[in-house]
């Protein structure tokens, strides 16, 4: 049986293995779209000594391509995860298994004048 070493690398190296073999999309890319949510998973990284964990998502519209979430998407994510006693793989296969959720990138601005980026469900 032959081993595929460089799969092996890319998927053990990768913070997710929704990342493995996927190309990363930038917000700006998004902005205006309705994409759809079909699974999900957290990474963390090491930033100044500090743990940092974000979502990374995968949408319907997008194969090839995966999408590290701020704040907002990191909310959802973890209600869905709730949704499953924190089973983020059940919780994300499940997502998948209902078809998604629909969701609309859009820039706005906070009170102060600074850029924000919110999440609309559609």
């Amino acid at each position: 049986m032959a081993k595929n070493f460089k799969d092996v690398a890319v998927k053990t190296l990768s913070l997710s293995e929704l990342m493995a073999g996927r190309e990363q999309l930038k917000t700006e890319e998004l902005i205006g779209e309705t994409l759809t949510i079909i699974a999900f998973d957290f990474a963390t990284i090491t930033d100044k000594g500090e743990e940092k964990t974000f979502p990374v998502v995968l949408f319907k519209e997008r194969p090839g391509y995966y999408y590290n979430g701020g704040t907002l998407l990191q909310k959802l994510c973890i209600a869905w995860a709730a949704m499953f006693d924190g089973d983020v793989d059940t919780a994300s296969d499940e997502l998948e298994k209902s078809g998604g959720v629909a969701i609309k990138f859009r820039s706005t601005k906070t009170k102060s004048g600074n850029n924000l980026t919110s999440v609309d469900v559609v």
